[in-house]
This record gives C-alpha cells, structure tokens and sequence, in this order.
C-alpha cells in the first residue's frame, strides 16, 4: 500500500511539473483564429494617427509563398500570421516625413502568475530596399488600447522586445518595461559584455552568423521566449539575451506586432508561427509534493 501511494506521489510531482494541461495558449494559426485576438494599429489605437497602411493575415500560406516550415511546426503544417507595415509611400495620410506604422494583435486571454510564451518569427527583408528598418515586436502583460511601439511613438504597455531584421539601427534589439519604456543602451537589463542594443555584438554574432546581415534574424526562422516569474526573461533560441525585473505587473495579455517607425517603404513583413503559452508551476506547490513523498518514505522506514 506505502508503495502504491509512493508511485501515486511521485507521478503527481512529475504531471506537475509536465503536464501539458498547463499550456493556456496553444495557436499554430492554420486556421483563421483571428475571433481570438484583438488588432490595435494606427486606426484604432490611442496612440494612433489615424490611419493604418499595412496588412494582417491569418493562416497564412508561408510556404506556399517559399518560406521554410518554421523549426516547431509539424510536417505538412503552412500556416502562420503574417504582417506588413507601410506598404505605400504616401497613401491616405499624404507626402508628410511621419508616415510610421504600427500593427499588434493581442490574444483575448489574459495571463497571469509565472509563465512563458513560444512563438517561432520570421523576418522577411528586402536588402535592396534601403532604409526600410522594420521592428517586430513581442510581449507580454499588454493592454489592447494601445499598439506596441519602442519608437515614434514609445508605447508603455507591459514588457515587450523590440527586434529589427536587418541591423543598422543601433538598437535592433531594445526592450520596455511598465514605467521604463524604451529602455536604452547601456543598461544592465541587455546581457551582453557591454549591454548593447546593437546587432553587430555579441551574442547576436554568434546567434546570427551566417545570415545575410549577421547578428540580425533576417529572412530566417528564429524561436523568441519570453519566461516571466521574478524577473522578465527574453531569449532567441534558447539564448538569454535581456532580463528585467518583474514590478509586480505582469498579468495581461500577449502580443505579437510590427512597426515601421519611419516614413520608409519596403516589402518586408513578419510572419508569427506557434504561439504558445505555458504556466510555470509554482516551487512552493512542487515542493509540497515531494515532501509529501518524502514522508511517506518515512512512514514506510
């Protein structure tokens, strides 16, 4: 019987801490799930102009389109969110110098306690376009009144990376916390040698050595994490590239979006692919398991 309930104890421990009942958010978008998610652009946000000059595009057909599978997606799998910003010069809002663009589409669920999320991203550039510097951004405790934006304008609204596709921006990689938006380079919160935020750095050399812009994700598959517990951790694959500490506002919504933050034209996009969400168990519940369990070994001595 003692030996019997030992087993019981410890498989409770191990679907605790694996059990995929845990996932809250599990999208590969190969349907049109877009009932989902809220959009926040130029045309609705509170930081808007007004207008919006881009594309949304749920379940899109990516390969059909020549882009590889994304790294976590099963074989015969095509679909993804696809997004574009500035897709005319002028358009509706005419010849002005402030034609950026801003796209986010924030799953409905909010999220909190400890958690990560998983989304695969694939950032197409045109590197015969020049100065079309395009931001995919990332992030977690949102709110959809507003878009996600680092730059022209700087949005405050939850943690979220920033990350450019094609370098030469100087901060192709910046982040931003509720009541430190934009944090800029330098800070201690970028884990490299010299906390930079510029691709042509380390680590981002060794993450991206052989791309076309080296140390930039471009026109390549590349996983973002993003752990939230004490702290805000960013990855790219698998890599800690940015850590901020959590003040205690990190439940809200998830986001995935897309800025152009000048008046350039290029045809780049971003393509979002299985965007999970996981809860992290809590230690003090593990914990009381294999205490449990320990007891119980107890008894039997």
């Amino acid at each position: 019987m003692i030996r019997h309930l030992w087993m019981v104890a410890l498989a409770a421990t191990l679907g605790f801490v694996a059990s995929p009942a845990m996932a809250q958010i599990s999208d590969s978008f190969e349907t049109d799930t877009s009932a989902n998610y809220t959009v926040v652009d130029d045309s609705n946000g509170a930081s808007g102009d007004g207008v919006f000059d881009g594309t949304i595009a749920f379940a899109y057909d990516y390969v059909a389109a020549g882009i590889p599978l994304a790294p976590r997606s099963l074989p015969g799998d095509v679909g993804g969110l696809r997004m574009t910003v500035n897709d005319t010069e002028e358009g509706e809002e005419g010849a002005t110098t402030t034609e950026e663009d801003h796209i986010t589409a924030f799953n409905n669920l909010s999220i909190a306690g400890s958690y990560r999320i998983d989304v695969d991203m694939y950032m197409g550039v045109n590197l015969g376009a020049s100065g079309t510097t395009e931001f995919a951004h990332v992030g977690v405790a949102g709110s959809s009144t507003d878009f996600l934006s680092i730059f022209t304008p700087t949005t405050d609204n939850g943690y979220y990376v920033s990350i450019t596709g094609e370098g030469g921006s100087g901060s192709d990689y910046r982040t931003s916390a509720p009541g430190n938006a934009a944090i800029p380079s330098g800070d201690p919160v970028y884990l490299n040698p010299t906390n930079t935020t510029n691709s042509a750095t380390e680590p981002y050399l060794s993450l991206y050595p052989n791309t076309e812009v080296p140390g930039s994700p471009t026109n390549i598959w590349t996983t973002l994490t993003i752990t939230v517990a004490d702290t805000v951790t960013y990855f790219l694959d698998g890599t800690p590239i940015i850590q901020v500490p959590n003040t205690g506002s990190s439940d809200g919504l998830v986001g995935l979006g897309y800025t152009d933050p000048f008046d350039s034209v290029g045809p780049n996009f971003v393509i979002y692919d299985n965007l999970t969400v996981t809860a992290i168990p809590e230690p003090t519940a593990a914990f009381l398991a294999l205490a449990g369990m320990a007891a119980l070994a107890g008894r039997r001595r």
